[in-house]
Parts: structure tokens; sequence; C-alpha cells
């Protein structure tokens, strides 16, 4: 029997959205893709879903979002007429926006669209834009889903944001200059061995450099959690995974980042005897 009075699910919630408004999904979620079986684990699933929506997880299990936005919403007993409707409604959220939104001038236009067609990491794209965006200017971005790691990382930067859904597959973001930068969290830098014995024989390599996002950040994090409290994780990547410095401060694990080279860089990750939850 359809649910006529259920929140319909939209390809922008997070999936811990959805396991929350509708707990018994979880298994129709692992069913759609061999991915998903991470999300049996209650501390991957805690981490992993927050950072995924609907949509980007389409795009890991090779569907399309809509489609799967579909069958979840059956699966949840959902009126597929009223999700529809609820749909259209989320595409244009410019009410209680700030003033800025309204005043403040462009500074740079981006639209990293293209580049995910190409299957090309754009975050590179975007922080070079970033640096030319003065106090009191906005970034406006276009991006074929909301990319939510980016809010933390720019916020460190002291930018402020809005979001509109303009359709499925296309986001514009407004990112507000607002002058000054975040003490906590901030961007790591380059940073030298501290001789602090972290490495050691036991310390566990892991090579993401030719994974797609987000699966090195997925990859990355799964390991983690597998790893026993006290061990250090070396991550060989090609760039540096500035969406995950933010989720790895939040859980207590101790990192730095070395380049090596072009496309080549180190990650030490250590986790703690006790991290948070």
């Amino acid at each position: 029997m359809n649910n006529v009075s259920a929140e319909p699910i939209q390809a922008n919630w997070k999936i811990s959205d959805v396991l929350k408004h509708y707990p018994e999904l979880l298994e129709t979620i692992v069913g759609l893709s061999p991915a998903f079986s991470r999300l049996h684990n209650p501390v991957l699933r805690r981490v992993q879903a927050r950072l995924v929506t609907v949509e980007q997880a389409a795009q890991i299990a090779g569907i399309n979002a809509s489609d799967m936005t579909a069958q979840l919403n059956r699966a949840a007993g959902i009126d597929a007429e009223a999700a529809g409707h609820a749909r259209v409604a989320t595409l244009h959220p410019l009410e209680a926006e700030p003033e800025w939104a309204r005043t403040a001038p462009l500074g740079v236009d981006l639209d990293v669209r293209p580049l995910h067609e190409r299957g090309e990491e754009p975050f590179g794209a975007i922080m070079e834009v970033v640096r030319k965006v003065a106090p009191g200017e906005i970034l406006r971005l276009r991006n074929s889903f909301e990319p939510a790691p980016l809010y933390d990382v720019l916020r460190m930067r002291g930018f402020e944001h809005v979001t509109r859904q303009r359709a499925d597959d296309d986001w514009e973001i407004l990112f507000f200059n607002a002058g000054g930068k975040a003490a906590k969290h901030s961007i790591p830098q380059q940073a030298e061995p501290r001789g602090n014995g972290w490495v050691s024989d036991e310390t566990i390599t892991i090579d993401v450099s030719e994974l797609v996002p987000p699966e090195p950040m997925m990859r990355i994090l799964s390991a983690l959690e597998e790893m026993t409290p006290g061990k250090t994780l070396l991550v060989h990547h090609v760039r540096r995974p500035m969406f995950l410095y933010p989720q790895l401060d939040d859980l207590g694990y101790l990192h730095e980042t070395r380049e090596l080279g072009p496309s080549e860089i180190e990650i030490l990750i250590h986790k703690p005897e006790t991290i948070t939850q």
C-alpha cells in the first residue's frame, strides 16, 4: 500500500537521512550494489552514510539517480505521484536566503559539470578559482550533484554558502567570501615527518591512486575502521583528499600529508587508542 503522507526521498538526501526516516530500507540499499555491503557495519554506516547522497550512491552503483530514488520510494511505500510533486517543489529553494546572495557581486562563475562528464576530478579547478574570489564577492559553482564535503573545506577559508537545486543533475551553489578563516580544522599544509614513531613494520599501506571519487575516501575510511587502534595507515594518492580531512579531524585521527612529486601524495593517518564516536 502506498504511503501518501510519508516524506518522499529525494536525490539530494544523504543516505543517513534515508536511513533515519526509513531504517527498513537498509537491505534495499545494500542490495543495489556490492559496494554498499559496508553499510552493514554500524560504524562505517555512521561515517559513510552521512557523506554520500542518493545521487552519488547511484553513481557508485552504476544506475540512474532518478531510478534509484524511485526504487527507494517504492520500497518505502511512498506514493510515486506525491514524490514527483515534492521533487519539483525542491528545485528552487530561494526562501530565507541571506542578503549577500542577492546583493554581493559575482567574482567567479565556474561550471564543473563538463569535468564530471569527462571523468575528471574537479576539486583542483575549484580551489584554483577560490583564490581569485575577493572578500565580499561570490563564487557561483554549477555541479551535477550537491558537493556537501566542499562546504566544510571552504568554510575553513571563510566562505558561507547557499545551495539551489535546479534539477536532479543541476546544482547551483553560491559561495560568499565573508573574509577571515576558521581557526578549527584549518586546511593542512605540507608536513615533514614528525619522528613520533607512527610508521613501523605494522604500518598498513593502501593505494587509492587509481580509484574514482568518492571511492578513495570510502576505501580509506573502511581501512581505518578495520585497523587496530594505535596503528597507522599509509595511503598512496594522486591528490590531497581535502574532503577527507574534516572527517578525520571530527573522528579524532591524527594525519599528515607529504607531496612526493606531481600527482604523488602520501598520507599518514594514525588511529589513536580512543577515537571520537
